[in-house]
Order: structure tokens, then sequence, then C-alpha cells
């Protein structure tokens, strides 16, 4: 990864991105092209793995926060909603744990 500020900044919101298309249940396609961006960003650098599992453990905090939340929502709907994004959190945790894999498999390949 390239220590420069603007390569940092677009981590930053890309990153975000991710979090916000997971709260809004997008279309897999849109998260997909953020993380594809993010990879990108990193590259093959030895900390792409360690980032995206910190990412991971990040959006499983979300998750879990939805949840709590969602069980003490005074509407069926709002819980509805909440239990929807814990759902994207998690799958959005499951692919970057799922890149992290890929990352450090390349990096070994490529070795």
């Amino acid at each position: 990864m390239s220590s420069k500020p603007d390569t940092r900044v677009a981590e930053q919101y890309l990153t975000w991105a991710l979090e916000e298309l997971a709260k809004l249940g997008c279309h897999p396609q849109a998260s997909l092209h953020a993380r594809m961006a993010l990879n990108y960003l990193l590259g093959g650098s030895e900390s792409v793995p360690w980032r995206f599992n910190e990412s991971a453990k990040r959006f499983r905090d979300k998750a879990d926060e939805a949840e709590q939340l969602a069980m003490v929502a005074h509407t069926a709907s709002r819980r509805d909603t909440l239990l929807k994004i814990a759902e994207s959190y998690r799958l959005t945790a499951e692919q970057m744990e799922q890149s992290s894999v890929n990352v450090t498999k390349r990096d070994k390949n490529s070795n």
C-alpha cells in the first residue's frame, strides 16, 4: 500500500461506502465493486490480510449492535430493518474475510 495521503483517503471513503451499502442492503454488485477498488488500493501488501480482518471485525461488531437494537425495537418494521442491516453487515464481514484469504493465497503463490 502506498502511504500517500490521497490513497489513505480513498481507502477510507471506500470503507465508508461499504458500510453504507451494507446499511442500505444494496445490490451485492455495488459492494463487490467497492471491495474490488479497495483491494486494488491495498495491493499485494503484507498488511492486506490484517486490514481485511480488521474491517471484517468492525462489520461483525456493527452486526452485533444492530441485532441488539432489534431486540429492543418497538415496532416489527424497525426490528425487521435492523435484522436486515445485521445480515448485510455479516455478509460483508464474510466477504472481507474471504478477500483476506484470497490475498494471502495470491501473495504465497507469487513468492
